[in-house]
């Protein structure tokens, strides 16, 4: 719940077993603001004063470090991309037919002697 600018934190984990929705619920709130989450379930008047015994305290959100906005490089396709993919497609088709020839090879020239 955000008040005054500070969200207010709780820590539900010793009620993750006795949540009636299933810790899940909750353990897809965490590290997030979950007022609208909270406020959407229509929990009862009971449920918002059992939430009072897991009343951690605010956090003044000014402290928190923006977070960094990354952008991926533009993807760059090398400059024989067609014919690479074809070489790798015709080895792996070539390379197992290579190794059980030589493997019969092997064979049949070890028999002879």
């Amino acid at each position: 719940c955000i008040l005054n600018n500070f969200p207010q934190v709780y820590d539900v984990t010793p009620f993750l077993e006795e949540h009636p929705g299933g810790d899940e619920v909750l353990l897809l709130a965490v590290e997030k603001d979950a007022t609208d989450d909270f406020n959407d379930v229509g929990h009862s008047d009971s449920a918002k004063e059992q939430m009072e015994k897991f009343y951690v305290g605010k956090v003044d959100t000014s402290t928190i470090p923006e977070q960094p906005n990354y952008k991926l490089p533009a993807q760059t396709t090398p400059p024989s991309g067609q014919s690479s993919g074809f070489v790798v497609k015709l080895l792996q088709f070539l390379l197992p037919l290579l190794i059980l020839g030589a493997a019969f090879a092997l064979q049949y020239y070890g028999k002879k002697k």
